[in-house]
């Protein structure tokens, strides 16, 4: 799920300790930094390859939750193995592949993750160590970046609506981002992530940017209340589609990756996680304009829905900070892995409430 790579430290700034406090594993690996026994890669290829040993292993440099490794078989194949990291949940992937099959019946423009069948005709396994693995076929292109917000937001209106058309028989696994303190097993209270921010010393790397995030949290709490009552359309999201999830040829979009944080929620909040990305570049106004210029000709934005957007791009920058301090909590990441980004998400806070007016004008225009 999240890219973004700040690095920056800021002063300490201690707000009132009111908890004893909880302890968060230290030792976990940074994000996109996860690696696994070679002998747990070892089976995972043997479920999936009829001579393992002969397949070629080497570490990628995407996998921001999982462990992502590409593979090359003898015949000089190439695929990309994913050794999930997410707790042990199957459910989640469960899911996730379920989504998979049903976009992959659906005339789109570009590729979705296709996954190979494992030796038993599954569309992924489940390792001793109790997490789940997959074997996908690789999608030609290089992460977007910047490039051809248009494009990227053309593509992201199409996979909006197709979205809207997949029926899964089951509760979708994630929490939708407005279950703000759910979003990750090991918070689901507000109290829980309250307590970690204001006794967990790690946090001390970047007390002035937390604290603030902290601040704003607590304050945006009523205002994600009174947007449960506006009336918002609700549907399947990605959930996670910003411009280092999707691939492009040229200015081409040829797929879009990493669906395994799909949920039942606001249907602009796939619109608001793309522009959570753009808003923390230098021009963001301009970006976010074209961006949208491109959605709106294959997806649908009410004016509700555009008079939204600044919260639900907030909303996106505060779930991030929650799920990372559970991931921190649940030892699937380290600390390190919120601290380094809490300069950057404040950033974005800041220009966003700061450009409200100016973003609903030029996107109304867009």
């Amino acid at each position: 799920m999240h890219r973004a790579r700040a690095a920056a430290v800021c002063q300490p700034q201690r707000v009132a300790h009111r908890w004893s406090r909880s302890v968060v594993v230290q030792n976990a690996p940074k994000t996109g930094q996860h690696q696994v026994e070679g002998s747990l890669t070892r089976e995972a290829l043997s479920l999936f390859f009829e001579r393992p040993d002969s397949c070629t292993a080497t570490n990628t440099s995407g996998g921001v939750n999982n462990v992502v490794n590409y593979v090359e078989t003898p015949e000089g194949k190439r695929y990309v193995l994913r050794i999930y990291n997410n707790g042990n949940k199957s459910e989640k992937v469960v899911f996730e592949h379920a989504v998979l099959s049903q976009l992959a019946l659906q005339p789109m423009r570009f590729d979705v993750p296709r996954a190979l069948l494992s030796r038993a005709g599954r569309p992924h396994e489940l390792l001793s160590s109790g997490a789940e693995c997959c074997v996908f076929e690789i999608i030609p292109g290089t992460l977007a970046k910047t490039t051809s917000p248009e494009e990227v937001g053309r593509a992201t209106g199409e996979l909006n609506m197709a979205m809207g058309k997949v029926k899964v028989d089951m509760k979708p696994p994630v929490a939708p981002y407005y279950d703000l303190f759910n979003v990750h097993s090991a918070v689901k209270t507000s109290d829980v992530f309250y307590r970690e921010v204001e006794t967990n010393p790690g946090f001390d790397a970047c007390r002035e940017d937390i604290d603030f995030l902290y601040a704003q949290i607590k304050a945006f709490e009523a205002r994600l209340s009174e947007m449960m009552t506006e009336g918002l359309p609700l549907q399947l999201i990605h959930g996670d589609l910003h411009y280092d999830n999707v691939m492009v040829v040229g200015d081409t979009v040829s797929g879009l990756l990493d669906f395994e944080f799909c949920s039942y929620d606001f249907r602009t909040m796939e619109l608001a996680v793309a522009l959570s990305k753009y808003v923390g570049e230098a021009e963001p106004l301009s970006l976010c304009e074209r961006f949208v210029s491109g959605y709106v000709e294959k997806g649908q934005l009410s004016p509700g829905e555009i008079d939204a957007l600044p919260d639900l791009i907030n909303l996106r920058i505060f779930s991030n900070t929650v799920y990372f301090t559970g991931r921190a909590i649940a030892g699937e990441d380290s600390l390190d892995s919120l601290t380094s980004r809490a300069p950057a998400y404040a950033k974005r806070v800041k220009w966003v409430n700061a450009n409200r007016g100016a973003s609903r004008l030029r996107l109304r225009s867009a």
